[in-house]
């Protein structure tokens, strides 16, 4: 598992949001007009996340 920021996330990263839950799969990432990034997975979830935020991912 590797600490990435999040608007370097790409579509089929695996990002681990929760630890005791397999990784979602990314479909989508758009910038957001803050400067942060929205996330779409492939489960159909959406999370925003601020500029310089952290996030997990299997590599």
């Amino acid at each position: 598992m590797t600490t990435i920021p999040a608007d370097s996330l790409t579509r089929n990263d695996r990002v681990v949001v929760n630890d005791d839950e397999l990784p979602y799969l990314v479909d989508k990432v758009m910038d957001t007009s803050d400067g942060g990034v929205r996330v779409t997975y492939s489960s159909g979830d959406t999370v925003e996340y601020a500029a310089g935020d952290e996030v997990a991912i299997i590599d």
